[in-house]
């Protein structure tokens, strides 16, 4: 378990599955994921059993700490222990939860974690430029925007930028 100030990132359980195909299916949630397809409970039932045995680009459940309840999930993508960095996720499924903080707790655990004990340097990740309070999360957490992909996304209609951003452990950079 990595231990954050209100959430606690912990291993997925098979329990989980249920909820979590609710809402990756959910259209608010799919509107900040970029999911365009419904996911059917078999494609879903084959991705969980894959995450659950994956080795390196791990995924975690998000539990707040005064419910210890399942709001959430993340992880990491294209984890390079070569050149020490990884690509994060994440997001708070539980609408309810939505804007009170949690998910940058849950952002600044993970980097901590991965930093800290995984002994990576750079994380990454892509969000959407209409994803304000995602933007504003991982800045509190030291992210920074590092490029910007113009109309990258089709939604609703109208084309959308993903902007990249990157946080880089600092510490390593003592020995320069």
């Amino acid at each position: 378990m990595i231990i954050g100030e209100r959430v606690t990132l912990r291993a997925l359980f098979r329990d989980d599955a249920q909820q979590i195909l609710e809402w990756v299916n959910n259209p608010k949630l799919k509107y900040l994921t970029g999911t365009v397809y419904p996911v059917s409970e078999v494609e879903h039932e084959k991705w969980f059993e894959n995450k659950l045995n994956e080795k390196v680009n791990k995924i975690f459940g998000i539990e707040e700490h005064t419910t210890n309840s399942l709001i959430g999930v993340i992880g990491l993508n294209n984890t390079d222990f070569i050149n020490r960095n990884a690509e994060l996720y994440i997001y708070i499924g539980d609408e309810s939860h939505w804007g009170k903080g949690l998910g940058t707790d849950a952002v600044r655990a993970l980097i901590s974690f991965v930093f800290d004990e995984l002994n990576l340097h750079r994380v990454s990740l892509v969000v959407f430029s209409y994803n304000k309070r995602a933007i504003s999360a991982y800045e509190k957490v030291g992210f920074v925007s590092e490029g910007v992909m113009r109309d990258s996304l089709f939604k609703d209609g109208k084309y959308h930028d993903k902007i990249l951003m990157a946080i880089i452990n600092d510490k390593d950079k003592s020995h320069i």
